[in-house]
């Protein structure tokens, strides 16, 4: 049946109504290949253009095997057929206006486009047809065309000088790929085909909540009844739907679709990435040549970049960065060079350049940030940095997903550009998926994929995707965009592209069309096909002879029968040679012809259809190319025996790894110590911190070794607790940098960059010199000032050297291995805290092993920092200690029972530190080596197999619901149901006033469905004010005029000045949008910042501003809302919370509070937020789109709250697919109808997103204003002002209007020179002169006002709010921060309980029956002030960091004093550390029997802990508001911690303080041990005579006697004890505001 001649039955005929049942698809997918259908296909077959009969075309030989027709180059179509050709092909013709106008042009002028045309061809490899150009041309006209010189080419005076690589790419990086490609062998080409991929996820369907420290604490109750009670209801969500397709060697494939259609399911899957797993389903098949994808995931083929994984190393530099992956994934390297390789890079080698590395430096831009660190280059360099490391390497299939996240569209174009170049090069295959990017970017790509709610909608060419779908009654209109027009189709937002009379299809009937396609059925024939043959595409290459051939081919029956086939007959140019990378395979004779398409139109598939229509179809096509003329595209296809017979030399490169393992480790040490020379300033900060406690602790316990006093050993002994825990201790800081290089490590252990093995090996190794020099400096230090014994030569010493690095080492490996168990950092620093706890615990210092319950002493036996302690003991006592007991017997008292021992030895025994294994002392080493090495090895097993994907700080949880990708595209549905407030108000360009009623209506059912309690409070009263006034709060009308506006800016480094933008001028309405576009280095947002107020630090802004004719004061932020494009919200606050934040603050007084609940309300129906009102900000960063979409609108949404006269916005729609865009600017269409201003900057705009601005500036490369007037529709009338311009090309109709004027103006994609001065022609355009007579009518109207207001222009900022609303509203939401942030507030709770079940059963029940009970009972306050007091101190610091960008920009935007933020803190942790030590207390001190004789005593206890605890928190915070960074104020922490410790009187007693009696009483530990101390063991004994309740030791003393006189208490110091520790609190409270607000980098400026 003819393809012009479709039954009406088809349901995918755009002019006919769906008639009979489509048939089911997969009967369809079995069909045999050349089935034909009823697809929607073109009929240009019939045209006029090619009527040639096939009876003609025979009698001319069109039919028989021996004629070739040559396929016709560009340029030579006919006058119609170049009318009907898109604008793209058109730029690539000859043009006569192009050539008058160059005939025209000034010698300038000539020049300039002289040397750009022959950069442009030297970077596309035609260096040499260039070269010939200006050779002939210089012949003809004898002129001096200097164009060879300054494109660094062509000559050979211009060779000399060139050097290294430069010399090799000379001819353009094309022109190097190909010559490299010649020499090197070629990458494994892989044949991708999938077929009937499904993929379902189960969700639990239970209500949604969030989990919250009170309903966590609940849980732990309730929960065990609940799962036995309740069962779980799920359901099941199919994400893709059966999905078929192909990729192949050299091609381009774009992913399109909506957010949550499964494109980022699709990529996973199709690299190997998507293991099914418990809760999802997996089916189908995907296969590489003729491997499965999990097997090919395990070599090398496949490379997986997503945008979320764009994670480095930030302490290494990018050459670093790239030098690392080329070592890691590079097979060819400098000494694997062939000769003919070795004789080709010559230039290079002898500059000791690596060829690989530096070309891929030089095509992605990397080489002028060569030297900078990672984590100082912007997100858009991070995006090339991410490409380059893949590019490096050898992969035949890069899948990218999401890849270009803080990227420009101009940088999406030059990264797609590239990596499209190298595709066609290398033959490698390239997959991406892109929420935003231009036209020109999207003509890059050789086929689409168009996914829609798992479907796929359309996949075939992407010439041919919008004229299918055009067929399918879809028009595009000129000024959207292809990639827009298709998105719009799968987001169910066609509609507004249907033709006349068509219907509208559903996503179900658009698959269906799909399925019924000629392009599906093509798609089903080349998966069907075996794997030695390939497809590739052909466009418009010259010197392709086509013919008609038999072949023999066999059935199922094996009978031999012809075919008839359109193939390559002749190649003018060698193989090779061809001078485009149009094609994506290189082209050979016999290569059989699948696909035809002359002059753009649809692709004409040759291979399927029924066999008896196959040869008269063929011979029509043929008889078509006799006659054709202009633009050809051809799919081809090429047996694999062709493609791969380079196949074998890649062996070698297959392997799963390309460096073996000790090369690999090698590479990795060299890494790690290359981040420890960039950490040299931590490096440093661990040895001075190791110098400082080395010192602090050798001079405590200054010469007090050697010395034969019971008290003076004991502080020996105490030494040795002291000093391995603080060199174990040291290693902590470790712990967030390990976390921190983690992602990374996942990204490159995915990618086979290297073995786990290695990299924990690696890390052992660098690990060691750091270890060593700290423990030698400490042990030093310690050793000398502490008086030890140097007994043996110094052989003791070294013995203690040796123990202390094994200590220090086995601390390394500790925090290496708990970086690889934690999830996120809270978790990471709670089980740090567990971990030192419990070997501290059970030391055997803090407990005499005879006090440890028979149910721990296990513990204790295993504890390697409890050997480690005996190990110093039994070096110093049985070495330094060596006078027999006879001669102490008075002085010592264990001597008694031993006189004919050392006083060492009979020490150690008192003491409970000789064990059977003392005569062993190489045994604590082996138990320390041992340690270490199983740390290592679970470090090693947990990095091997398990992932984690949240490695930041912890974000709300999410309780009893699984979120799958698709939810929140799901649900989205909801906002349907409120589209009475936001419907479109926009009529042919009118905006409509919105009516009073419908808004009432619309409110109504909010607050009956609202989920929030407060909206049912005033239900009443909100619906009589319905009824008597408008809901809305009036707008104070602004009118924003601005003249001659400039902005230097002075370099940090340089100091050189460059301009932002000089003499721009403009005004801005009530009730108009103005778009600010153009400039360079963020000229537009720098404007904008300048226009709102926030003029940038380090520059100079000059020009005048007015508001309403008047200069503007210091309260004119209040009238301004400024949405930043980084979306800064608190994450523990719902939508609807931050709403009322922000309004409850920056609305005046005067508004009641009614009026401000109504006015959120309307501001989040506008928004389109109601149905997310009540969910946590945090809980929406699932990575999907529309997250993205609803955190744009969260920020804009803020601003609005405040009820702003001027919205200034930062690029508004950066980041946001089709759909998202128009969103948000349907919403900001809308805010002009109340009289508010919109301006806002648009990086890169299209047709469709401008044209919902009223005005626009529009500025130039280098700053200055081209243009200031209207907009239009569609643009029409910037289009009209440009092109009335005289040397401004001509403007064709099918152009995109604003693509070509960007492009013209130099500011398009990709960037060229502007065609002449726009800055000038404006100056001298009418349009300046009716902007300036309006701007300086606005300045000069009310003159009088204006002098009479500039002396009421207040000096400091008024704030809406009162004060003590301020501190009210900051105070709740910082409570709603610890409230629900469960991570940090029920985890140390937890931490509280479970150290406090620890200390409880470890202490359990100890007796006052002899010293050794009354010691460890003491010791007990002493290890409870530790562990609650050094974790408390080190846990605050990185929380306050959490919410500190959002407290920026409430700064910038003035919403609060700046000192309430810090009290809000100091406040709201108090009743949090109430529980926690009610916990503690309540659970240790009940078990151990301390301080619970009384309730007074308890309580008072509590109280005293509670208020160490909190003095402690705050002195965390006033550190971290001191330091400039965190990890600084972590060091210090730890040190001043450290100290307190140690000068606490316990280890050593006040009366051996000989250096820090200062530092004793000014500490904080001090003061609560003596306190609670005296708390718990104080009796009364003066009046015991007889008959005494107060405990006795054996001796007959009491043992508060005893305590008191050893550790200086009394019962009248508890008082002041307290006094001073809550004097200290206060003080810390007090500095932490200070330094809070005095310091700089507390400055919301600074960031």
């Amino acid at each position: 049946m003819s393809r012009s001649h479709r039954p009406p039955s088809s349901p995918c005929d755009a002019s006919w109504r769906i008639g009979d049942a489509v048939p089911d698809r997969h009967a369809r997918s079995q069909s045999p290949a050349r089935g034909r259908s009823a697809a929607p296909t073109p009929t240009s077959w019939s045209s006029s253009s090619y009527s040639s009969s096939t009876t003609a075309d025979n009698a001319d030989g069109g039919g028989g095997g021996g004629a070739v027709v040559m396929v016709p180059a560009r340029g030579t179509e006919t006058p119609a057929t170049r009318a009907r050709m898109p604008p793209g092909g058109m730029s690539r013709c000859a043009s006569p206006e192009a050539r008058a106008r160059i005939t025209a042009a000034s010698p300038g002028t000539a020049r300039r486009v002289a040397v750009r045309l022959y950069e442009s061809l030297g970077r596309h490899g035609l260096r040499r047809e260039a070269d010939r150009a200006f050779r002939d041309a210089a012949a003809d006209a004898s002129t001096d065309v200097d164009a060879p010189a300054a494109g660094g080419g062509g000559g050979g005076g211009a060779e000399r000088e060139l050097t290294g690589m430069a010399c090799l790419l000379k001819d353009g990086f094309v022109g190097y790929l190909r010559e490299l490609a010649k020499i090197t062998p070629p990458v494994p080409k892989q044949v991708v085909k999938f077929c009937g991929i499904t993929y379902s996820v189960k969700i639990e369907t239970t209500a949604f909540s969030y989990e919250t420290f009170g309903n966590k604490l609940l849980e732990c109750f309730v929960q065990p009844v609940r799962s036995l009670s309740l069962s779980k209801r799920s359901a099941e969500l199919e994400i893709l739907k059966g999905i078929d397709g192909y990729i192949m060697p050299g091609s381009m494939t774009l992913v399109l679709g909506p957010p949550g259609s499964g494109k980022s399911t699709l990529l996973k899957i199709l690299a190997g990435r998507a293991d099914p797993g418990q809760d999802s389903g997996l089916s189908g098949m995907v296969i590489y040549n003729e491997n499965t994808v999990s097997e090919v995931q395990k070599s090398r083929l496949i490379a997986y970049v997503c945008g979320q994984l764009n994670k480095h190393i930030p302490f290494l530099s990018v050459r670093e960065t790239l030098e690392f992956a080329r070592d890691c994934t590079q097979g060819l390297r400098p000494e694997n060079f062939t000769p003919q390789m070795r004789k080709f890079f010559a230039y290079a080698l002898v500059e000791g350049q690596d060829p690989f590395l530096e070309y891929v430096m030089q095509i992605l831009d990397l080489k002028k940030i060569e030297n900078c660190l990672v984590s100082g280059i912007s997100d858009t360099d991070r995006d090339k940095l991410t490409i380059a490391e893949l590019a490096v390497g050898t992969y035949s299939v890069v899948v990218y997903d999401q890849p270009l996240t803080g990227s420009d569209q101009a940088m999406t174009y030059d990264l797609v550009n590239t990596i499209r170049t190298v595709c066609r090069i290398q033959q490698s295959s390239a997959v991406m998926a892109l929420n935003k990017l231009s036209q020109e970017a999207f003509d890059l790509f050789d086929r689409i994929i168009l996914l829609g709610e798992g479907h796929v909608l359309y996949q075939g060419p992407r010439q041919d995707a919008v004229t299918y779908f055009a067929q399918l009654g879809y028009m595009k209109p000129p000024h959207v965009e292809s990639w827009e027009f298709l998105q719009d189709i799968a987001a169910e937002n066609g509609t507004q592209y249907l033709l006349p009379r068509s219907n509208p299809r559903g996503l179900e009937e658009l698959a269906e069309c799909y399925y019924s396609s000629d392009h599906h059925l093509d798609v089903i024939r080349v998966i069907g096909k075996s794997k030695e043959f390939s497809t590739y595409w052909v466009e418009s290459e010259p010197g392709i002879g086509l013919s008609l051939k038999e072949s023999a081919t066999f059935n199922s029956n094996n009978t031999e029968h012809k075919e008839l086939e359109v193939v390559i007959a002749k190649l003018m140019n060698k193989f090779g040679s061809t001078s485009g990378i149009e094609s994506s395979g290189n082209i050979q004779v016999g290569d059989v012809v699948t696909g035809i398409s002359i002059n753009e139109e649809p692709m004409q598939y040759l291979a399927i259809g029924p066999i008896h229509d196959h040869k008269q179809h063929l011979n029509q096509v043929f008889s078509a190319l006799r006659h054709a003329r202009g633009h050809i595209r051809l799919q081809l296809e090429q047996s694999d025996n062709k493609i791969n017979q380079d196949e074998a030399r890649w062996e070698q490169f297959k392997r799963p790894y390309v460096q073996p393992w000790w090369k690999s480790t090698r590479t990795l040490i060299q890494r790690q110590l290359r981040i420890l020379k960039q950490l040299h300033v931590l490096s440093i900060l661990r040895v001075i911190q190791a110098c400082i406690l080395g010192i602090f602790a050798g001079t405590l316990f200054y010469k007090l070794g050697g010395k034969y006093n019971l008290q003076h050993m004991n502080s020996v002994r105490a030494l040795g607790f002291v000093t391995t825990m603080s060199i174990l201790l040291i290693n902590m800081p470790q712990l967030p940098l390990y976390m921190l290089q983690r992602p990374t490590f996942y990204k490159h252990r995915d990618q086979r960059f290297f073995r786990t093995s290695s990299y924990v090996v690696a890390h052992c190794i660098t690990n060691l010199p750091q270890a060593f020099i700290e423990a030698l400096l400490y042990s030093v230090f310690v050793y000398l000032l502490a008086g030890l014994t140097m007994e043996n030569n110094g052989a003791v010493f070294l013995d203690y050297l040796v123990l202390m690095f094994l200590v220090a080492y086995f601390g390394s490996s500790i925090f290496f291995f708990l970086s690889a168990v934690a999830s996120i950092p809270e978790v990471a620093n709670a089980l740090a805290g567990l971990i030192v706890s419990i070997f501290l615990l059970f030391s055997g210092f803090v407990i005499y092993p005879s006090n440890i319950p028979q149910y721990w002493r296990w513990l204790m036996q295993i504890n390697p920092i409890r050997w480690a302690n005996i190990s110093f003991c039994n070096q110093q006592f049985s070495n330094g200690y060596k006078d027999s007991c006879i001669k102490y017997l008075n002085q010592l008292t264990f001597c008694k029972g031993n006189p004919a021992m050392t006083s060492g030895k009979a020490y150690l025994i008192y003491a409970e530190l000789f064990t059977s294994i003392s005569g062993k002392p190489y045994v604590p080493y082996m138990i320390l080596i041992g340690w270490t090495l199983l740390a290592l090895l679970m470090a090693l097993v947990f990095l091997n197999k398990i992932e984690f994907s949240q490695i930041n700080q912890s974000v709300p949880q999410i309780n009893e619901r699984k979120f799958s990708k698709n939810y929140l595209y799901d649900v989205e549905v909801y906002s349907s149901s409120l589209d009475g407030y936001v419907e479109d108000s926009v009529e042919s360009g009118i905006y409509k006033s919105m009516e009073t009623p419908k808004l009432a209506s619309s409110f109504r059912t909010i607050i009956s469905d609202g989920e929030n309690g407060s909206v049912g409070s005033w239900r009443e009263e909100f619906r009589i004010e319905i009824k008597s006034e408008h809901l809305t709060i009036p707008v104070t009308p602004i009118t924003l005029t601005f003249l001659d506006l400039s902005f230097v800016r002075c370099g940090k480094v340089t100091k050189e000045e460059t301009i932002d933008f000089e003499n721009v001028s403009g005004y801005a309405k009530p009730g108009t949008m103005l778009a600010l576009v153009g400039g360079a280095n963020g000229s537009a947002a720098t404007l904008l910042k300048c226009l709102s107020g926030r003029k940038p630090p380090g520059g100079s802004f000059t020009g005048d501003i007015r508001v309403n004719s008047t200069k503007p004061s210091t309260d004119f932020s209040r009238s301004v809302g400024y949405a930043e494009r980084l979306d800064a919200h608190q994450p523990y606050l719902t939508i609807r919370e931050s709403l009322q934040f922000s309004a409850s603050l920056r609305l005046t007084n005067s508004i009641s509070k009614i009026r401000r609940h109504i006015h959120v309300e309307l501001v989040l129906d506008q928004l389109g937020l109601q149905y997310y009102a009540n969910h946590l900000v945090g809980s929406l960063r699932d990575g999907t789109g529309k997250t993205y979409e609803v955190a744009k609108k969260l920020t804009i949404a803020v601003e609005l709250a405040a009820n702003p006269s001027i919205l200034f916005l930062e690029e508004p729609i950066s980041g946001l697919d089709s759909s998202g865009t128009s969103a948000i600017l349907k919403i900001l269409s809308q805010l002009p109808v109340s009289g508010q201003s919109v301006i806002a900057t648009v990086s890169h705009p299209n047709t469709r997103a401008l044209s919902c601005f009223h005005q626009v500036i529009i500025l130039t490369q280098e700053g200055r204003q081209a243009y200031f007037g209207p907009v239009g529709l569609n643009c029409h009338e910037i289009l009209g002002y440009f092109t009335a311009i005289p040397r401004v090309p001509h403007y064709i109709q099918t152009q995109n209007p604003i693509s070509f004027v960007m492009g013209v103006a130099g500011l398009g994609i990709p960037r060229r020179l502007a065609v002449t001065d726009f800055a000038e022609e404006f100056q001298n355009s009418h349009l300046h002169e009716v902007a300036m007579k309006a701007v300086n009518t606005a300045m000069k109207n009310n003159k009088f006002e204006q002098e009479k207001d500039s002396n009421m222009i207040s000096i400091s900022y008024n704030y809406p709010s009162s004060f003590i609303r301020q501190i009210w509203l900051v105070l709740l939401r910082t409570q709603r921060f610890l409230w629900r942030n469960v991570n940090y507030t029920y985890s140390r709770l937890t931490g509280c309980v479970v150290i406090g079940l620890l200390m409880g059963s470890l202490y359990f029940k100890i007796k006052y029956e002899d010293t050794y009970g009354v010691t460890s009972r003491s010791l007990y306050i002493y290890m409870q002030t530790i562990l609650i007091g050094v974790i408390s101190a080190n846990n605050v610091i990185p929380q306050i960091g959490t919410d500190r960008l959002a407290y920026f920009r409430e700064m910038r935007s003035k919403m609060y004093l700046p000192i309430f933020y810090p009290v809000s803190w100091v406040i709201s942790e108090i009743p949090y550390f109430l529980i926690a030590t009610l916990a503690f207390v309540g659970i240790g001190n009940g078990m151990a029997g301390i301080a619970t004789e009384t309730a007074t005593n308890f309580l008072a206890y509590w109280s005293v802990l509670f208020l160490f605890t909190l003095c402690m928190t705050y002195f965390g915070m006033m550190i971290t508001f001191l330091a400039p960074s965190p990890v600084l104020a972590a060091f210090i922490v730890s040190i001043i911690t450290s100290m307190w410790v140690s000068a606490s009187g316990v280890v050593v007693l006040f009366s051996d303080i000989r250096f820090y009696r200062w530092m004793y009483w000014t500490n904080l530990f001090q003061y609560a041990m003596s306190a609670l101390t005296t708390i718990s063991f104080y009796c009364d004994t003066s009046q015991c005579q007889r008959q005494c309740s107060c405990p006795r030791l054996p001796d007959g003393s009491y043992v508060w006697d005893r305590i008191a006189t050893i550790r200086s208490l009394s019962q009248e110091r508890i008082y002041t004890d307290v006094v001073t520790l809550a004097g200290i609190c206060t003080t810390f409270a007090v500095l932490a505001f200070l330094f809070f607000i005095v310091l700089k980098h507390n400055s919301p400026h600074v960031h």
